[in-house]
């Protein structure tokens, strides 16, 4: 009987372990590899780095901010979303569910396209070089950055801390475009390394619209 007993009072003890600590760390190790492991957002995310070095001083750390605290508001409105129509599904109609469907499938492809279209974009902006004024890159980084954040809310898994699961995916962001900003920093100091950079941002590009297809 007392056998019984510590083995049930070390289950429970596991599980409580498991539920308060582990899960934890998984929010936060699931959010920072989001952004790493999945390969548009990867992309998208040091070229906006590499983009800002391109321009240099202050705005080597602008445009990147830019682009994180906008992430954060698009994922946001994403954790939201999930969480509103998890909440909500078992006290919906069959009309209300079949507009729910049609609603988060509209959501779902409206990001995918807008991170697609960021890949092409930013990429391009490489390629080209500052031959697009600052204010017009500024905008779409923006909405880029929304895009990338909604999509990483959408696909938060149901287990994780959503709080611990945005810092995650927050400071990979951010690693990502440290990242950018280094090689980009580094590649502009001659001629030859500027111009393979440059051709690196076409092949993301060409990606991008791969993506497409």
């Amino acid at each position: 009987m007392k056998l019984i007993f510590t083995s049930l009072l070390f289950l429970f003890l596991s599980n409580s372990l498991y539920a308060h600590t582990f899960t934890g760390k998984i929010g936060f190790l699931d959010g920072i590899s989001h952004p790493v492991l999945g390969f548009d957002h990867f992309l998208a995310m040091v070229s906006v780095g590499i983009i800002s070095s391109q321009f240099g001083k202050r705005l080597i750390w602008t445009i990147p901010s830019v682009f994180v605290l906008v992430m954060i508001i698009g994922g946001i409105f994403g954790i939201s979303f999930e969480f509103y129509t998890k909440e909500s599904f078992q006290n919906m109609d069959n009309n209300e569910v079949i507009q729910i469907f049609y609603f988060a499938r509209y959501i779902n492809s409206a990001v995918e396209y807008g991170i697609i279209f960021s890949v092409i974009f930013l990429g391009g902006c490489i390629a080209i070089e500052k031959k697009l004024p600052v204010k017009i890159i500024m905008a779409f980084v923006a909405f880029f950055g929304f895009c990338h954040g909604v999509a990483h809310g959408l696909e938060m898994p149901w287990a994780v801390n959503p709080l611990l699961f945005g810092l995650g995916f927050s400071t990979g962001t951010a690693i990502l475009h440290i990242f950018g900003v280094i090689i980009g920093y580094f590649s502009i100091k001659s001629s030859i390394s500027s111009l393979i950079l440059r051709f690196l941002g076409m092949m993301i590009s060409f990606y991008g619209i791969y993506l497409i297809f």
